[in-house]
């Protein structure tokens, strides 16, 4: 366990898996990923390449997942936008949280990968583990390994702060 995210791409390439302990409850961190009010605020963290414009989240079973993610220099995505949709498809709070994720700037839009957060709680906090899979068909989904570190530890920052 460490403070910084540890990410590994699975040898065949279909999953990137990142770990990170928080200092805090599982309760606190589950919020922070299924509130959108909260997505919108720390998803956007300093130094990151592109900006949240929209969070939007049903947090239940079947419940609805939308982002719009604005890139200003326009050199993550055609266009300088992008749009993340899904359904959550695993929803156990504060434990397990997971949903597909449709991208606009995936070369097979069409293609769905799953995105699962796992919390479990321990002496320190929360163990926090993140996977992002189904990314084989995708030949930028390795790419994948470069976002969430930073992504995870906006989180961390985050859920650790408010």
């Amino acid at each position: 366990m460490t403070s910084m995210p540890q990410t590994i791409v699975t040898a065949d390439k279909d999953a990137v898996i990142s770990e990170v302990q928080i200092a805090a409850p599982p309760e606190r961190i589950f919020q922070a990923l299924t509130s959108s009010e909260l997505l919108m605020r720390w998803w956007n963290g300093e130094g990151g390449p592109c900006r949240v414009k929209v969070w939007e989240v049903e947090p239940r079973l079947g419940g609805r997942m939308r982002h719009v993610v604005e890139d200003p220099s326009g050199k993550m995505f055609p266009g300088g936008e992008a749009v993340i949709s899904g359904e959550v498809v695993a929803f156990d709070p504060p434990r397990i949280l997971a949903y597909t994720w449709l991208s606009t700037f995936h070369s097979k839009p069409d293609h769905a990968t799953l995105v699962r957060w796992e919390l479990v709680p321990n002496q320190t906090g929360t163990l926090v583990k993140m996977t992002h899979s189904r990314l084989k068909p995708l030949p930028e989904g390795a790419s994948y390994a470069e976002g969430w570190p930073g992504v995870i530890d906006w989180l961390k920052k985050f859920a650790e702060s408010y």
